[in-house]
């Protein structure tokens, strides 16, 4: 009967250890995507002198629509104000846009190229979002 016990101690285990590690996979995915977008929004920003055409406008609602798509998800795995900044960061890029206000449309992009970083390296898996 203890055998019995002892299985199961360690599918629970298994168990566990793949949900952690799944969420650490769909964490990470989901922040090196956004940072990829940044970084084509980087590469279309060299292309123009203004903010306010298409390809820009677009990359920021890509990058809102996949923010907004993501976060539903990532809600459930970490703390939500942890990761609220990017969000914002995202907000103030379409401001910018409105004011072609260049200089600070890029600052606001390395926040959130920064922030994609460093929360890739804190946001491991975590069994207390498990339990």
């Amino acid at each position: 009967m203890k055998f019995f016990h002892y299985i199961n101690f360690i599918l629970i285990v298994i168990l566990l250890a793949g949900i952690c590690v799944l969420e650490d996979v769909m964490v990470s995915n989901s922040l090196k995507e956004m940072q990829s977008i940044c970084f084509e929004i980087e590469g279309k920003l060299e292309n123009y002198n203004d903010l306010k055409n298409m390809d820009i406008v677009l990359s920021i609602d890509n990058l809102e629509y996949r923010w907004h798509k993501d976060e539903a998800s990532l809600c459930y795995m970490v703390n939500h104000k942890s990761i609220q900044e990017i969000g914002q960061e995202i907000a103030k890029l379409k401001l910018y846009i409105s004011g072609n206000d260049i200089e600070a449309f890029k600052v606001s992009l390395e926040e959130i190229k920064f922030y994609c970083h460093s929360y890739l390296h804190f946001m491991g898996a975590n069994i207390h979002n498990v339990l």
